[in-house]
């Protein structure tokens, strides 16, 4: 019969401990360089119940910033052609993102009212304006509150996408979801080994 490792199971328990501990750390410290002055109204436990996203590195932060942006963008990228804009969003939304995110036949179109987006009609604004537009939908997926202002501040000059939360954090999801999805194919897995 097989009892359950106490040890195993403590020790699963200390590197949570652990890993939220650096979750919060690291959104501290992203909040306090940002130097919004709304910054004394965050506690401990503000930062507890963040989202994981505020917790990312700086350059996946922005991956991910980007890949929600195409998300939204998606049907004006299906349309493109021209290889200079494809080449800029493989290498803005990372490895096999961009093919999994055309093969993508359900994501909805968004109403007018959701805010117009800046026509993307040059390579060089392709980068700029998925991150723009993803960060936008990163504070609107957030809840009221002394964290969002802090947060809004941080990503200031961006401001939060009228979308409404609930379809704000769905985006999110779909975006972090599709990620996973290509980091776990065999193919990225080839291409990754491929590159070493």
């Amino acid at each position: 019969m097989n009892a359950p490792n106490p040890l195993g199971s403590a020790a699963l328990a200390a590197l949570e401990i652990r890993e939220r501990r650096h979750r919060r750390a690291a959104i501290a410290a992203r909040l306090l360089a940002s130097g919004a002055d709304a910054i004394s109204s965050i506690d401990w436990e503000t930062l507890e119940n963040a989202p994981a996203w505020l917790g990312l590195p700086e350059a996946k932060l922005a991956t991910l910033q980007r890949q929600i942006g195409a998300l939204q963008y998606v049907q004006e990228i299906r349309l493109w052609i021209d290889g200079p804009r494809l080449t800029a969003a493989r290498t803005a939304l990372g490895d096999g993102f961009l093919p999994a995110l055309l093969a993508q036949r359900d994501l909805i179109s968004f109403p007018a009212e959701t805010g117009v987006k800046p026509r993307i009609d040059a390579a060089e604004k392709v980068t700029t304006h998925l991150q723009v537009a993803g960060a936008a939908v990163l504070l609107a997926s957030m809840p009221q509150g002394a964290l969002r202002r802090v947060v809004s501040a941080a990503m200031a000059p961006t401001a939060a996408s009228p979308l409404a939360p609930e379809l704000a954090q769905s985006l999110v999801a779909r975006a972090q979801a599709l990620a996973a999805q290509v980091a776990a194919s065999p193919l990225s897995a080839s291409q990754a080994g491929s590159a070493a």
